[in-house]
């Protein structure tokens, strides 16, 4: 009797892992939609942090007494005071050095948000890992995404 019992209890536990694996892959399967979106998804990241730089620059290049080589020169150090100090900056270079760091920060803070926000909308963040996960193993799967990449990249790319 305890021997039916537990092939009985064996069997219905196979059952449930079965039906969890095949939900699982379910979920998991990524659509030629969801690689669509995740290349979008992409796209407008980069083309987000893409503009970070020249935004800094632009802040430079309209300060009167920095300049690029001088940016270059502090950026290292950041925002910390001490640092700055250290590299031979004057109070100025350090509260215009604080302020870029700021602008900086919340651009890169704006990406994220916009990240999360299109991942969410868009994909769903399980989903959104999953491919991301899968890309770096999958040599078919990363092929198909850089065709689709390829397909939607903006007009002046190369550029």
């Amino acid at each position: 009797m305890k021997r039916i019992v537990r092939q009985g209890m064996l069997a219905l536990a196979a059952l449930v892992l079965l039906n969890s694996n095949v939900a699982i892959a379910q979920d998991s399967e990524i659509t030629d939609k969801d690689l669509y979106n995740f290349a979008l998804v992409v796209q407008v990241v980069e083309q987000m942090k893409a503009e970070v730089g020249p935004a800094i620059q632009g802040l430079i290049e309209e300060q009167e007494g920095f300049d690029g080589k001088r940016y270059n020169e502090l950026k290292g150090a950041g925002d910390n005071e001490a640092k700055l100090k250290e590299l031979g900056a004057n109070e100025f270079e350090i509260k215009f050095m604080g302020l870029l760091v700021k602008e900086q920060e919340e651009k890169i803070d704006a990406i994220k948000d916009a990240l999360n926000t299109l991942v969410k909308g868009m994909i769903g963040v399980q989903k959104y890992k999953t491919i991301k996960s899968t890309l770096s193993v999958d040599p078919d799967l990363k092929a198909k995404y850089e065709e689709v990449l390829n397909r939607i990249a903006p007009v002046g790319a190369d550029a």
